[in-house]
């Protein structure tokens, strides 16, 4: 009798989850984001959630859930109900071997739904900043290791990731330019302005908006060509700096969300990214635009995982 009661209940669950993958969604959805207000996930987030809410009905509601450099709210996105009514946005850190070994949460306790952004990486510093370019920033370095200080997210985040291989690349030692941990992108450049530290590795598009006002300046970008919207400012390779790097924001829901909700989800995201609203934001911001299905996600996080391990031994790190 027993047997038939446990068959019976497993037959249920599995009659109400396909009842509840039919109906999705039916009630508001929590969007969690693991860094603070004003960075570029954050604000990607913001963009997204009226254009989500039109096109599935519900309310899309951002949490910025912040500390442990961005192990709380992705730990709050792992350990959600996977019922599909919490999902966030996760990104690079999931990858990040240190990371990772610090945390504990790793890409595999996540359902990939879509990439979204990917967030190449800009040099900024004050606009009274004694360099003018990158090459004096570098031979300032140099000459001075230790002096200055850089910020973008948490110790051991991708943003710290871009400035070790900066600083490998020019033949730095990592306490050449000494890290100073911070809760996302937003909080490292209010230092920055603060001058409690004197150079930014953070998101072009995080950094876009005091460019503009005229409170910072970019020295150089780590991207293959130059960007679009600032054509004056050079990418390190062509100052003979071969080092590029970019973040990346993916949509993301618990592992073991059923496969029929997060195809709801992935067509939800494929259409809002699509939306001229979205786009139009999203190009102010300067925030470039990447889209992938879920499936590509997967397959995504999986290619970077591999190149970020290498990273690692590259660089020789210890952790």
């Amino acid at each position: 009798m027993n047997r038939w009661w446990k068959f019976a209940l497993v037959f249920a669950l599995a009659l109400g989850s396909l009842g509840l993958a039919q109906r999705y969604p039916v009630r508001p959805v929590t969007v969690v984001v693991p860094w603070s207000a004003g960075g570029s996930t954050d604000l990607t987030a913001r963009a997204l959630a009226p254009i989500l809410e039109k096109n599935l009905g519900v309310p899309f509601q951002v949490v910025n859930r912040t500390g442990g450099g961005g192990a709380v709210g992705h730990g709050a996105i792992a350990q959600g109900r996977p019922d599909g009514y919490t999902v966030g946005i996760i990104t690079l850190e999931v990858i990040l071997p240190p990371w990772v070994a610090q945390t504990k949460i790793d890409a595999e306790q996540f359902t990939p739904i879509s990439l979204l952004v990917l967030n190449p990486v800009a040099i900024t510093v004050r606009k009274d900043a004694p360099w003018r370019t990158v090459q004096e920033l570098i031979a300032d370095i140099k000459q001075n290791p230790g002096k200055y200080k850089a910020s973008g997210t948490a110790k051991w985040g991708s943003y710290d990731f871009a400035r070790l291989g900066f600083l490998k690349t020019i033949g730095a030692k990592e306490n050449a330019l000494p890290w100073v941990p911070s809760q996302g992108a937003a909080a490292a450049l209010q230092e920055l302005i603060a001058g409690g530290v004197n150079v930014a590795f953070t998101a072009i598009g995080e950094a876009s908006a005091l460019v503009r006002s005229g409170e910072a300046r970019f020295l150089a970008f780590m991207t293959d060509k130059r960007f679009p919207s600032f054509p004056e400012v050079p990418t390190l390779k062509e100052l003979g700096v071969d080092w590029t790097f970019a973040s990346f924001l993916m949509a993301a829901a618990p592992k073991y969300t059923l496969p029929s909700v997060v195809d709801v989800l992935d067509k939800a995201f494929a259409k809002a990214v699509q939306d001229p609203e979205f786009v139009r934001f999203m190009n102010n911001a300067n925030l470039v635009i990447n889209h992938l299905d879920r499936k590509t996600s997967l397959a995504f996080l999986q290619e970077r995982t591999r190149a970020m391990q290498q990273i690692v031994q590259e660089l020789e790190l210890k952790f």
